[in-house]
């Protein structure tokens, strides 16, 4: 089957998908049902994982972005109480522990803009693998349909035949389905009910009797 060899370049309209309400396929229901439906290919499932991974990642990303911010307000809070014991009265642990909190600080805000940038990178790697699992999706469940139609075709044809053989054994057994009546009532007539029953018995019988073999009895 051609459609099966060809390797089609597929684009899809980033404005059509959003129209259609498709987002993330690993976390659509419609899609994730179509798998119910007809077992999943090992590609699709390849893509499927690698948009999970990254989506994990992505969620990962925002947990730390949403742990900084407890632990950015917790130095912020040791610096304004450690401000007056260390510059009012000169308390030099207090000095110590007020610039850990200062460079911490620093840390987490020079890491909020790399998680920032980071999330803005993930998401354009999670769009790309979304239309690389929408694309091995089409491909793959298009190829389904494909060979199942061709398998519909070739079963309607097996069927046609079987209905034709059917007509032509009916009428041969139409054929055979002679009524035997007045045959029977001419022998009787000429020959007498005793030869007839011999003769029943002769021509008759034995394949009446034979077994499964095909041995008379």
């Amino acid at each position: 089957m051609d459609f099966m060899h060809r390797k089609h370049k597929l684009h899809f309209d980033i404005a059509t998908l959003k129209k259609n309400d498709i987002v993330i396929l690993t976390l659509d229901e419609r899609w994730n049902k179509l798998f119910k439906l007809i077992p999943i290919s090992t590609r699709v499932k390849k893509q499927q994982d690698i948009l999970n991974k990254l989506l994990g990642q992505e969620a990962s990303l925002y947990q730390e972005q949403k742990n900084i911010e407890p632990e950015k307000i917790k130095h912020l809070n040791r610096i304004m109480s450690l401000t007056e014991e260390a510059f009012d009265k000169g308390n030099e642990e207090a000095k110590i522990s007020l610039s850990r909190s200062k460079d911490r600080v620093e840390e987490l805000n020079q890491r909020v803009k790399e998680i920032e940038n980071e999330i803005f990178l993930m998401k354009d790697k999670i769009r790309h693998a979304n239309f690389r699992l929408l694309e091995e999706t089409v491909r793959y469940v298009y190829r389904v349909i494909a060979i199942s139609k061709e398998k519909e075709k070739k079963i309607d044809r097996e069927l046609e035949q079987v209905k034709k053989k059917l007509k032509e054994l009916q009428a041969q057994r139409q054929r055979l389905s002679i009524d035997w009546t007045e045959i029977y009532s001419f022998f009787h007539a000429l020959l007498g009910s005793d030869e007839l029953t011999k003769l029943d018995q002769i021509f008759l019988r034995p394949e009446e009797n034979k077994d499964e073999t095909g041995s008379s009895q």
